[in-house]
């Protein structure tokens, strides 16, 4: 088995640390903007108005905004890379090469990287309509800054004992582009990706490879780890149907490891209820439609069974 722990810990603190910036930035949005939107809808509003309202695909830079997103995007990456450079590349240089191992993580580490990869194709977008890019170019440049990031980790571990994996190249790829896939179709949209995590035996322990004496964390602990695919059941079903089904009420089916650091490690795949956060928090302010769209990403708590190994019942599982 590749020794590669920590890997997708990067992956995912750096996705969780832009979460929280994105969400800050957000937070600051120019209650003068809304007023000069709102008095300029007064007064142009046409005599024959169409019957939706779709939002603007256009720039409107804010130099300040776009100078505050690429310095702490510069910073956060800068700072990473010297975290990366000292507990993982310094001592463990090798020339180029490459090197999979499909099997590592029974798969959840392959998963992690699609996650993340999406995740950072979301914050990046994000911070970019918030420095006033239009949307489609927000979301082409957030999906583009996402697989440049992870691209460049990956090429750090070619140069390392790790090697640059493939695989994992391109589930950071379809990652990055899936956000772009659902912008252009309605279908997908009705699908979201999400993670749950429960502390397994191997928190803690010893076994990670980086700093000297290094320990599993939350987010290299796979065993813990469960990925989720969530159906919005509601738009999927036939419109007589629609009425008798929650729209905030999702399936979703996920996807775990068992014993991972022992010699018999197996998956286990589940199918839950899900919770669509974007219909639980109402989308009544920029911040609140925000972190709903955020919150979305994580799969709560929720009645779940487990379909394989066998049947097993959980009130609760997340």
């Amino acid at each position: 088995m590749k020794q590669t722990v920590g890997k997708p810990a990067r992956r995912a603190f750096t996705a969780f640390l832009l979460l929280l910036y994105a969400m800050n930035l957000s937070a600051q949005i120019d209650s003068t903007d809304r007023k000069v939107v709102l008095l300029t809808e007064e007064i142009s509003e046409p005599e024959n108005p169409p019957e939706t309202d779709p939002i603007p695909d256009t720039t409107n830079i804010h130099p300040v905004r776009l100078a505050i997103v690429t310095g702490t995007v510069g910073v956060t990456i800068a700072a990473i890379h010297i975290y990366q450079a000292n507990g993982w590349w310094k001592d463990n240089r090798r020339s180029f090469h490459f090197q999979e191992d499909l099997k590592y993580g029974l798969y959840v580490d392959k998963l992690g990287h699609f996650y993340g990869a999406t995740v950072g194709t979301f914050l990046l977008r994000k911070s970019f309509e918030w420095a006033g890019l239009s949307e489609r170019a927000a979301l082409w440049w957030g999906a583009g800054g996402s697989l440049l990031f992870q691209t460049y980790v990956e090429i750090e571990d070619g140069f390392s004992t790790w090697g640059f994996d493939r695989v994992d190249f391109a589930a950071n790829l379809l990652g990055a582009s899936w956000p772009v896939a659902q912008y252009y179709s309605s279908f997908l949209q009705n699908f979201d990706f999400k993670f749950s995590y429960h502390p397994s035996p191997a928190l803690n322990n010893p076994g990670g490879i980086g700093f000297q004496g290094q320990r599993h964390i939350m987010f290299d602990d796979y065993e813990g780890q469960t990925l989720w695919l969530s159906m919005n059941v509601h738009n999927v079903l036939p419109s007589a149907v629609q009425p008798f089904w929650p729209e905030f009420l999702n399936l979703a089916i996920g996807y775990g490891a068992r014993d991972v650091l022992g010699k018999k490690p197996y998956s286990v795949v589940f199918l839950a209820l899900d919770l669509d956060m974007r219909k639980v928090i109402p989308d009544s302010t920029p911040f609140l439609k925000l972190l709903g769209e955020a919150l979305n990403f994580i799969k709560f708590p929720a009645p779940a069974v487990r379909i394989s190994p066998g049947a097993v019942w959980y009130g609760i599982y997340f």
